[in-house]
């Protein structure tokens, strides 16, 4: 009798580590609709992280347990992202129709062109994104290698939390499962330009359906600077690589800018952005169409939400 038994919960945290702080989303899954279930965002201590994967991993589970403990989040699931610096990327044209060995095998041997190292060093993983167009004869696969021994670390960052590692994810790709979570009742068609304004650098993806099409990097924050000049230098900041992005030659034109981080939600920007370049733009909000759990505070989801953009994308990884 349909409806009579409760419906299976399933729950997964993302846990994204940068260089200044953790931020973890713990999300649930039931009947179709995606909960906020907990959230929490913990400083790392200054210059921690530096060399990501070469600072003492002790410290960072430290920081990571009082932000489970802090959250009460109850997920023992958990994905984490591998920072895109840390990662090679590429996308191949392969015929279709190979078998899995003799793709994996094709694979690897294009990767070695790519990969300045021996590839028993490195942790490879490919992706059929299906055939393409026109030409149903080729298939597009993506494939991704990092270092092993950064691929450990952040599995060993999760496991001495108690935590099991579901899935090791590329940072950019979590970003744009934010960006769609968000996007989905905006009924876009173009590309969403996304600033995340860190303290320390900010940086300008641009995501087209489910993938980042084109990124940079602005590496002065906004930490010092006054209000009017810091809102001056984002515009032509914008504006700027806007232009640069339309003469690159790929493909996408940009309908909306979404704004990330922790300066996102400094009053006015959001016009201020819009009424100078004449363009759609909001703060992130990955948690727009879901629900929230009772015990979430409205008022600081609302501040905090623009800094979980990744960590969310994460979570919601987990549920494929």
């Amino acid at each position: 009798m349909p409806g009579l038994l409760p419906q299976t919960r399933h729950r997964c945290v993302g846990v994204e580590i940068s260089q200044q702080a953790i931020k973890l989303v713990e999300l649930s899954r039931s009947r179709g609709r995606f909960k906020l279930k907990a959230y929490a965002v913990a400083p790392l201590p200054a210059g921690l992280m530096d060399n990501q994967t070469g600072a003492e991993a002790k410290s960072v589970v430290a920081v990571l347990l009082r932000a489970l403990e802090k959250a009460q989040v109850l997920a023992r699931d958990a994905i984490i992202a591998v920072p895109d610096g840390e990662v090679i990327s590429k996308t191949l044209e392969v015929e279709a129709g190979l078998s899995e060995v003799e793709l994996e095998l094709h694979v690897r041997l294009e990767a070695e062109q790519y990969i300045p190292c021996a590839l028993d060093d490195m942790a490879l993983d490919f992706e059929v994104q299906g055939h393409l167009p026109g030409n149903p004869g080729l298939v597009s696969v993506l494939f991704v290698a990092c270092r092993q021994e950064v691929l450990e670390w952040h599995r060993s960052i999760l496991t001495s939390a108690g935590l099991t590692p579901r899935v090791v994810a590329v940072q950019a790709h979590a970003l744009a499962r934010g960006v769609q979570a968000m996007s989905a009742g905006l009924a876009l068609d173009a590309a969403v330009a996304v600033l995340d304004l860190a303290p320390h650098a900010s940086v300008l993806s641009i995501v087209r359906q489910d993938e980042v099409i084109y990124s940079r990097e602005l590496l002065a924050g906004q930490a010092t600077a006054a209000e009017q000049v810091f809102k001056t230098t984002i515009v032509e900041y914008l504006e700027r690589e806007l232009e640069l992005f339309a003469e690159s030659g790929v493909d996408g034109l940009v309908g909306m800018i979404v704004l990330a981080g922790e300066a996102a939600a400094d009053p006015g920007l959001v016009q201020w952005v819009e009424s100078r370049l004449g363009m759609p733009t909001c703060i992130a909000n990955p948690f727009a169409l879901m629900d929230l759990d009772p015990a979430l505070a409205p008022e600081a989801l609302h501040c905090d939400a623009p800094v979980l953009l990744t960590a969310c994308g994460l979570a919601l990884r987990g549920f494929d």
